[in-house]
């Protein structure tokens, strides 16, 4: 505010010179401008002053309060530059954004400002201190607990604490910070972080400090979003207070301190798990917010391809080996072998965990947290744990080499050992482990299974829609014709992301007799993931591909956690149920599909009969292109009649069901009625859809009820499946 400006709001008998001064020296000023100081020092109608700067401005005065901002134009305006400028968009008008700012008459900011939006603007005045609030609320999502505390916060004493002097007053600055983190405004600060979190399901919570403002962001479904910003000076209060309720020390802001709390909201309670770390600006903080009641421990909902979910059970139920998960922090790791541990968890069982920290207490598992400062090191606990006369030992990481020598050593001496490492996918655990030391041989010997993990994002049930891959993504991986994938929209129910919730993305690596060969021959890392394929495995972005065919996330959430293995296409993986099959299963299937048309190149000879010509040829192309021979005919009666010219060279019948003449349920008796044509096939291809056309088209004689349109793949699919099936129906009775 200008000297002028002052002047004339002095003479209106607005203000006097002492309030012009108290408004100076106001932590207000400081904040945000004189103005703002103004509007704080008691005495002073903010109304009519606001509305008398109005007139002098020359612009309308708008009161905020009343004031629903269209969200086009939010999105039109970057959250930063709303701050930079301290403006808020208001509307449209004759080609002219209309701007609430607390400075109308900045003419080179509102220059840079149109500058930047590439729009003329219009300002009109507004009290600044709401243009702050309504900023909050447009970009940061704040609710109700946010707003009070801020305003206490302009307002308050207690924030008076000064920078911490190293040599002087250090306990009177703590005594100082200790009460200015348990005031109200900061209490009520802290509280409202952690309900929105709670609310908005978050796993961690991040506090940031920052030169001007402190910034709180939250992971939301693996993914950190920022949700408020608060003044810088509140900063130190609040740490001070987390730690108050984490029962750290408060006075040590210059090394990392980790601890615990307790929370409930909502009638259920939640640990916290609380991590500071010192920082340019203030103490960073990490709150992980651990809701046991949500934590479910049942294999089936771990999301396993089902080979693979067959292993695991397999492998865990062994009495000795070892099971290792393997991922990148926060990717389920723990919950993974909780998991585990809870399927063979009985009364027979003595199971020992060492965990840094214990996440979760679980009911019949003797925990053990590791204290390094009394020694009690993940090695220490573990040889301590091995004479306690376990039978299951679960070790939360390993991460040296001497614990990964007791834990493998103990996977050979009569126990199974579960545990955790930071390895990229399955088969670079071996190269890690062996690189601690490990022996090769030795570690072939004992390992059971290893499984790496990732934590895709779900696509949420509401708004996802399907469509067709991108011509990119078709050309990359070979994506046939006629398969359709889901990807996110965004809706009121999942806070317009398009996703809500987790699912995991596995890759299983199975020990056998070929695999643990290779493991003892120290093949190189992309060696072993050949073979563990070609042994049935899915690689991760392969196992995050059979969830994107299943609609449960999008093929750029998969492409976020993985990376695809350089061969990998669709071509020739899709089965019969829609899935993608492993490299194992594909490359079987080929074989199969090869010494099929070996064995029945002389005599595949299919017959089409439909009254639709394109039908036909369709159809005909379709075979065709498997390498069988086709004959056609356009109704029942004609196809009698090549039934009986062609009876010894036909292998298949493919019948429609509406025909002139003879249609395809009569047509199938008929030919049924006469033994000699038992090891003839039939399938029915119609667009009938009603389950008693289905019953009747069965009970007639057909082996198989395809409904058209004709999809190309399962048309080949299902002939395959048909031929094979009869072929061995003949050598069992040749035998």
């Amino acid at each position: 505010m200008l000297l002028k400006q002052q002047r004339q709001l002095m003479d209106a008998g607005l203000v006097t010179q002492e309030q012009i001064s108290e408004a100076m020296q106001s932590e207000g000023a400081k904040r945000g401008g004189l103005l703002l100081g103004l509007l704080s020092v008691e005495g002073v109608d903010g109304e009519k002053v606001l509305q008398a700067l109005a007139k002098i401005y020359k612009v309308p005065y708008l009161n905020l309060n009343h004031v629903e901002v269209d969200q086009r134009l939010v999105d039109k305006c970057p959250e930063e530059l709303c701050i930079e400028f301290h403006f808020i968009p208001i509307a449209m008008s004759g080609g002219e954004m209309v701007i609430a700012t607390a400075d109308p008459m900045d003419y080179a900011a509102m220059d840079t400002l149109q500058f930047k939006l590439g729009q003329r603007v219009r300002s009109v005045f507004a009290n600044p201190e709401l243009i702050q609030k309504k900023i909050r609320e447009l970009y940061s999502d704040g609710d109700a607990a946010f707003d009070d505390a801020m305003s206490s916060l302009g307002d308050s004493g207690d924030f008076e604490a000064g920078v911490e002097d190293e040599n002087e007053n250090e306990s009177a600055d703590i005594d100082s910070l200790k009460k200015g983190a348990e005031g109200s405004p900061i209490i009520k600060l802290v509280n409202g972080i952690i309900i929105k979190a709670m609310q908005l399901g978050s796993s961690d919570i991040h506090i940031e400090g920052g030169e001007r403002n402190s910034i709180v962001r939250l992971r939301i479904d693996g993914r950190l979003r920022a949700v408020m910003q608060f003044p810088s000076k509140a900063h130190p209060m609040l740490v001070s207070r987390i730690k108050i309720m984490s029962k750290l020390d408060i006075s040590n802001t210059r090394t990392p301190q980790d601890g615990r709390t307790k929370v409930k909201f909502g009638g259920k309670g939640f640990d916290m798990r609380v991590s500071t770390l010192p920082a340019m600006y203030g103490e960073k903080i990490v709150m992980r917010i651990l809701d046991k009641s949500g934590l479910s421990l049942s294999l089936d909902v771990l999301a396993f391809e089902k080979l693979a979910d067959e292993r695991i059970r397999e492998c865990i139920a062994r009495p000795t080996g070892a099971v290792l998960v393997t991922g990148p922090t926060g990717s389920g790791k723990t919950t993974t072998l909780y998991s585990f541990l809870h399927h063979i968890n009985d009364e027979e069982t003595n199971i020992v965990t060492v965990e840094d920290p214990v996440e979760f207490q679980i009911k019949g598992l003797n925990q053990v947290q590791v204290n390094a400062r009394a020694g009690m090191t993940f090695a220490a606990a573990l040889r301590s744990i091995l004479r306690q006369d376990p039978d299951v030992v679960m070790v939360g990481e390993i991460r040296d080499e001497e614990t990964a020598h007791i834990a493998l050593h103990a996977a050979q001496t009569g126990h199974l050992v579960m545990s955790t490492l930071h390895t990229n996918d399955a088969p670079s655990t071996v190269s890690r482990l062996v690189e601690m030391g490990t022996d090769a041989v030795a570690l072939s010997s004992c390992l059971n299974m290893i499984v790496a993990q990732r934590l895709a994002r779900r696509l949420c049930v509401k708004c996802k829609k399907k469509v067709k891959p991108s011509a990119e993504l078709i050309t990359q991986f070979e994506i046939p014709d006629d398969i359709e994938v889901y990807e996110p929209v965004g809706c009121d129910a999942c806070m317009n992301i398009g996703y809500k919730g987790r699912c995991g993305v596995h890759e299983t690596l199975y020990v056998n007799d070929r695999v643990r060969q290779s493991i003892a021959n120290e093949v190189s890392d992309q060696e072993l993931m050949q073979v563990c394929r070609e042994e049935g495995m899915y690689a991760l972005f392969e196992d995050g591909m059979n969830k994107v065919l299943a609609g449960i996330t999008s093929i750029k959430e998969v492409q976020r956690l993985a990376t695809a293995p350089e061969d990998f296409t669709f071509r020739d993986r899709i089965a019969e149920d829609g899935t993608l099959m492993s490299l194992g299963q594909a490359a079987a299937a080929r074989d199969e599909g090869q010494v099929k048309k070996t064995e029945d190149k002389t005599h595949n000879t299919i017959m089409m009969i439909d009254d639709s010509k394109s039908i036909r040829s369709l159809v005909r192309f379709i075979l065709q292109a498997e390498g069988h021979d086709v004959i056609e005919a356009d109704d029942g009666r004609k196809g009698l009649s090549l039934l009986q010219q062609a009876k010894d060279k036909l292998s298949l019948i493919i019948v429609d069901y509406e025909m002139p003449n003879v249609d395809g349920p009569t047509f199938i008796k008929e030919m049924r009625r006469q033994s000699k044509y038992d090891d003839i096939p039939i399938i029915m291809l119609t667009s009938r859809k009603d389950e008693e056309d289905e019953v009747l088209g069965l009970d007639s004689g057909a082996d198989d009820y395809i409904v058209k349109p004709v999809e190309p793949m399962k048309l080949q699919a299902r002939v395959r499946k048909m031929l094979s099936m009869y072929n061995r129906i003949r050598a069992a009775a040749k035998g």
